[in-house]
């Protein structure tokens, strides 16, 4: 399902909650330009829901006997077998047991509201990494739910987040509950959350990682289990959506789906997206040709408009960037005419041991991460602008986002620093950067990854070290289950298959590759300068001759100067129209966060 929005109240404030929930469906439609397609409306609990863009999801279920209902949105599965589409039976068999025990037995991509009648409670389940965004405001007596963070801060009286607003400007992503209103809060990973009378009572964390085994699997047998389970996520997934479509690139995760796809004996084809000369899309092409599967192949597109940032920032809730979103909109647009489902190799990284370099020599070891060199290395690495956020005033982001780190691993002291790194990437980098996207991408059509189904993910955080350095587990999973796949060259010239003796001479690029990105690093360091594009004509340009954005970007007006001194606005966007600019990437965060104030300003005001 594509968006849901839900207003719990006791019932002494049922007008309260009538007006709140007439203004949310009034927003609803400005914001999501549909119609609910499901309402239920009773004294202490009312719920809409809303299909996605292709007409997909959005249904509300009701269990005649008790009164109690069920909604989702994303693409959810049960390990008894069955899965999104059919709610009738999750909804009995929460009836039948409860929610927590369901929620034990669900993986995927989704968020559930379960309204148990017969107690007058309300339930919300989060999957496990959060990744389905959903969102809560308080409000007096009420708390309304939803999907969509700027659905709710459009309720009206919300006021921007300084502290959300300035990660989201300065990394491109907002961290622990925040959003970029300062009254709206982002639901958790992995909890049952309960609310009664009105309020919450209750939140209950059903999966952690501090309680799985970190040296669990090693070896072949590492490789092999989670070959069958990533064979069984696209079984689930082929049974309750006919048609899916793959992303298919250079690297090593789209190639395991399409492995595991083509040991699951399912049916698909594949998808790239890239000028016809990238490596990405000539190995696509390859590969597809190998296996014999059609290639769908998207150039990008023209310039981006006004209007098409517009439309993704509202799939987005504004916490992207709108320009690189506008052109995923497009490609799943059009793929979700003909298609079922877009599957993609998300979360396979942590099958690789990504970001594991930073913790050289002492991989493995049972010490606390450096907290301060991940954020500075990872978390808080893009260029930031002087102008805006002058070196040495306001917050010290690396400190800062040190912080965060070390609160979310609290749990894991004595495990190895790699389970640390796995964790931070996990809540920080997939929950909320890769989460975002998956969200706003949920609304057109189902897409998801069989590396996010908890029986996969959980074997590849309790696989050894050794067996996932260098990529050491995919590389034997995809000889298990496809060996031409394997040997297949990846985008820097040599194999996804293991190192051997016998195949050590098809593995000379990865010196040359290692070589360049040394130098590359050295570059930059002694030269002491972010990069500058080398493009003909950068999309910051196009957009500068648009009306619309030059009017979005005046600095007199722009709301941003309640946050950001008037002045050094000034003096960041008249640098932003110069063709050489080292701050690109701020500059889209700068149009995506105003585009969003403004129009949410325009909301409230016009409710």
């Amino acid at each position: 399902m594509g968006n849901f929005f839900v207003v719990i109240s006791p019932d002494e404030a049922q007008s309260k909650s009538e007006e709140l929930f007439r203004v949310g469906l009034k927003q609803a439609r400005r914001i999501k330009s549909q119609a609910p397609k499901s309402i239920v409306d009773v004294t202490y609990a009312r719920a809409a829901s809303f299909a996605r863009r292709n007409g997909t999801g959005g249904k509300l279920v009701t269990d005649a006997a008790t009164g109690c209902w069920l909604l989702a949105a994303g693409s959810w599965f049960h390990t008894d077998g069955y899965g999104s589409g059919d709610e009738s039976r999750l909804l009995q068999r929460i009836i039948e047991t409860s929610v927590a025990r369901a929620a034990q037995g669900l993986e995927g991509f989704f968020v559930l509201v379960f309204c148990d009648a017969r107690s007058r409670e309300v339930f919300i389940v989060t999957d496990l990494m959060g990744s389905r965004h959903c969102f809560i405001r308080a409000m007096g007596d009420c708390i309304a739910v939803s999907t969509s963070s700027l659905l709710l801060a459009a309720l009206g009286g919300a006021k921007p987040d300084p502290l959300g607003c300035e990660e989201f400007l300065r990394t491109g992503v907002i961290y622990d509950d925040r959003t970029l209103f300062r009254e709206v809060k982002k639901l958790a990973p992995a909890t049952v959350y309960r609310f009664a009378e009105g309020r919450l009572t209750d939140a209950v964390c059903y999966w952690r990682m501090s309680d799985l085994d970190p040296a669990a699997f090693d070896g072949e047998r590492a490789a092999s289990s989670l070959g069958e389970r990533l064979i069984l996520a696209a079984q689930r997934i082929a049974r309750v959506y006919r048609r899916p479509v793959c992303d298919l690139t250079g690297g090593y995760d789209s190639r395991s789906v399409v492995a595991a796809f083509l040991s699951a004996g399912v049916e698909f084809e594949t998808t790239v997206a890239g000028r016809e000369a990238d490596s990405d899309v000539v190995i696509s092409k390859g590969l597809s040709s190998l296996i014999g599967a059609p290639n769908r192949h998207f150039e990008p597109d023209g310039e981006i408009s006004a209007a098409d940032l517009e439309q993704a920032m509202l799939l987005t809730d504004g916490e992207c960037d709108l320009i690189q979103y506008a052109r995923v909109q497009s490609l799943h647009s059009e793929l979700s005419s003909e298609f079922d489902v877009s599957v993609n190799g998300s979360y396979g990284e942590i099958a690789r041991g990504y970001w594991w370099e930073l913790l050289f020599p002492k991989i493995g070891k049972r010490e606390q991460v450096d907290c301060r060199r991940l954020a500075a290395k990872r978390y808080a690495a893009d260029p930031c602008s002087p102008d805006l956020f002058p070196p040495g005033a306001g917050l010290d982001l690396v400190e800062h986002l040190a912080i965060v780190i070390g609160r979310l691993n609290r749990r894991l002291g004595g495990w190895p620093n790699t389970a640390q790194m796995d964790h931070a990437y996990l809540i920080m980098r997939m929950q909320r950067w890769q989460g975002r996207i998956a969200s706003s991408t949920d609304q057109i059509w189902p897409c998801l990854s069989p590396f996010m189904f908890r029986s996969a993910l959980e074997l590849a955080l309790q696989t050894t070290v050794r067996t996932r350095k260098r990529s050491r587990l995919v590389r034997s999973l995809i000889t298990m289950l496809h060996p031409l796949l394997a040997a297949y060259p990846l985008e820097y010239g040599y194999p996804a298959a293991p190192l051997t003796l016998k195949s050590l001479p098809r593995f000379t690029p990865a010196a040359w590759r290692y070589a360049g990105k040394a130098w590359s690093r050295a570059n930059q360091r002694w030269l002491n300068r972010p990069a500058v594009s080398a493009a003909a004509e950068p999309e910051r340009l196009w957009l500068w001759s648009d009306e619309k954005v030059q009017a979005t970007l005046d600095p007199a007006n722009m709301l941003l100067n309640r946050l950001i001194d008037q002045s050094r606005l000034r003096a960041f966007l008249d640098s932003s129209q110069q063709r050489r600019f080292a701050y690109d990437q701020q500059w889209r965060r700068v149009l995506a966060a105003e585009m969003t104030l403004r129009f949410h300003k325009d909301c409230v005001s016009g409710s």
